[in-house]
């Protein structure tokens, strides 16, 4: 049985600052607020970084450097013990320039240090404000503090020495920082980067300032963030690492779900192996109610009608300490709470009622129907054969995104609208019915399949805020499965729910200092996973499943999105 991740583990901790050396913070323009840094523990003096040819930084803010010495700052949380301990990084976003956004995260550092893991969050404020390369520059910061615990583990008398398992990395960042992660995964394979067109390849393999990196990187974790206001030369950003995303229904800084673009992006089918397994696992959690601010602690209120900040800390501990629990500390079991949202309510880890919904890509899946071919036919997925059919529905395959003139694009550069309900970098099947017995059917040739080698039937399904949709109520129908021999039925809600969204962005209460537009309630589908054991329980071969049908027999309307019907092989076996 696993135990609530946002409880301190068994371990204590000491808290250090760490900093270049010679900081002298002018207490003109406010910098002074950042004198913590000229004061380092001792033994954790570090060292400054040239960011000269990626970042400009705000020529309005009276730094005591510039970007050709910019400072490895940073605040530490340091287990008890011999260690070595994994370590994890975590780096905020953009704020106002003068106020230190560092501290933020202390209240995450000091939960997984009592668990035995390094955490630092890191002072990336000097690419806050008016700048340039700064999303691209985030990235090659929370890249060289990894390098900077590299080189305290390597440096004898340190008193980190031999405390660090570089072997299991796990960044975190928010906002901007939070697009940044996903920066830092694909920068960490590579020993030189072309940050801009027509800018020069910037070594990173330790031969000049930067570099090198190759870190073992076991998890990528993003909170609220942005997307593509960075774009790399070679195309958009995929994450390279096992991923994760969180964001709030009532963000009223990224407003939208960008994130989510990132999501779809990083590990999706590739049309010419389709049934070669993915190279990492991905998760996603929307959280109704949620905003931007209070994921961190210096951050004020940016919108009203929002969780709590209690609240919202205790889902950021319970979902990071989750992820740093099943991917630092070899404890899989921990992906069940990324599997299943329920989990969380069941065992009574959070108490307060909060909507959540979540998403969970295994890396061995095959799709049976995973949208993703050109054309509006919908179809079964090579190498599965079969067909697909529907009687007194309304199904059409779709793009799950809306185009428009924002600066956001798909990964084949349409340019999408950010006020749609639909942000999404996928297609899918939209089914509509206005009245009770309608069905779609998927099905499959079980010697394409091979399902014996799966653990579950997955797909992602979610609702709308479209009529004929109810507001407030979930939306069921019944879920048919058949072998051949035998078939077995049961309500989608036996497996979760597909609540109908926050309809907050409609009727934004605006207390940022700026007019955001009314966009419409998110559309975020919900990953079900059947786990084969049920199947079997209730009296069908998994081995030979053959068709999947989705009964509308439990609402009388509906308007259902419907996506990545797969067979999947999941790591842990709570679920």
């Amino acid at each position: 049985m696993i135990q609530d991740p946002s409880l301190p583990g068994p371990f204590t901790s000491t808290k250090v600052t760490y900093a270049a050396p010679g900081l002298n913070y002018a207490v003109t323009n406010r910098t002074g607020r950042y004198f913590v840094f000229e004061n380092p523990t001792s033994g954790f003096t570090t060292r400054t970084i040239d960011l000269s040819d990626i970042a400009d930084f705000d020529a309005t803010i009276d730094w005591p450097f510039t970007n050709s010495n910019a400072p490895i700052n940073g605040l530490l949380h340091i287990p008890s013990g011999g260690g070595p301990f994994p370590l994890a990084v975590f780096a905020h976003g953009n704020h106002t320039a003068t106020e230190d956004s560092t501290p933020g995260y202390l209240y995450l550092c000091e939960l997984l240090a009592s668990h035995g893991i390094l955490a630092a969050t890191i002072d990336v404020n000097f690419l806050n404000g008016g700048n340039s390369g700064e999303n691209d520059g985030r990235a090659i910061v929370q890249l060289e503090h990894i390098k900077q615990f590299q080189i305290w583990h390597q440096q004898i008398g340190h008193p980190l020495a031999g405390k660090v398992d570089l072997s299991k990395v796990m960044i975190v960042g928010h906002s901007r920082g939070g697009e940044a992660v996903g920066h830092a995964s694909l920068f960490n394979g590579m020993d030189a980067i072309q940050f801009d067109r027509f800018g020069p390849s910037i070594p990173v393999d330790g031969s000049e300032d930067l570099g090198p990196y190759h870190f073992n990187l076991e998890a990528v974790f993003a909170i609220s963030p942005t997307d593509q206001q960075y774009r790399p030369v070679g195309g958009l950003t995929g994450v390279r690492d096992p991923y994760m995303v969180i964001h709030g229904s009532r963000d009223s800084d990224v407003y939208y779900f960008a994130g989510h673009l990132a999501y779809d992006r990083s590990y999706r089918v590739d049309l010419a192996n389709p049934a070669q397994p993915a190279e990492g696992t991905k998760a996603l959690l929307w959280i109704h109610g949620a905003n931007h601010n209070n994921f961190n602690s210096q951050w004020g209120q940016e919108s009203a009608g929002t969780l709590t900040r209690d609240l919202q800390e205790q889902i950021a501990k319970t979902y990071i300490g989750a992820v740093a629990q099943a991917q630092l500390l070899g404890q899989s079991d921990y992906l069940e709470i990324l599997q299943d949202p329920d989990v969380v309510f069941r065992n009574g880890w959070i108490t307060q009622p909060v909507t959540l919904v979540s998403q969970y890509q295994g890396a061995d899946r095959l799709f049976i129907q995973h949208n993703e071919e050109s054309g509006t036919a919908i179809q079964i997925s090579a190498p599965v054969t079969g067909n697909v059919t529907s009687t007194d529905v309304q199904a059409a395959k779709r793009n799950l995104a809306t185009s428009g003139s924002s600066s956001l694009t798909t990964e084949t550069g349409i340019p999408l609208d950010t006020g749609s309900h639909l942000l999404q970098d996928a297609q899918g099947v939209a089914i509509a019915w206005t009245e009770m017995g309608g069905e779609y059917r998927v099905e499959f040739d079980p010697a394409t399949a091979n399902a014996d080698t799966f653990t579950h039937v997955a797909f992602r399904a979610g609702q709308s805020f479209e009529s004929p949709n109810t507001p407030g109520m979930d939306q069921d129908l019944t879920l048919v499965f058949h072998d051949g021999t035998n078939s077995v039925s049961f309500p989608l809600s036996t497996f979760t729910s597909l609540p109908f969204p926050d309809t907050f962005p409609q009727f934004r209460p605006q207390i940022a200092p700026f007019a955001l537009p009314h966009t419409e309630p998110v559309t975020v589908l919900q990953t079900v996973l059947i786990p084969f054991q049920t199947l079997r329980d209730a009296g069908l071969n998994p081995a030979q499943l053959q068709r999947i049908e989705f009964h509308f027999d439990l609402t009388s309307s509906g308007l259902l999105y419907l996506d990545d019907i797969q067979l999947t092989r999941l790591a842990s076996p709570s679920v």
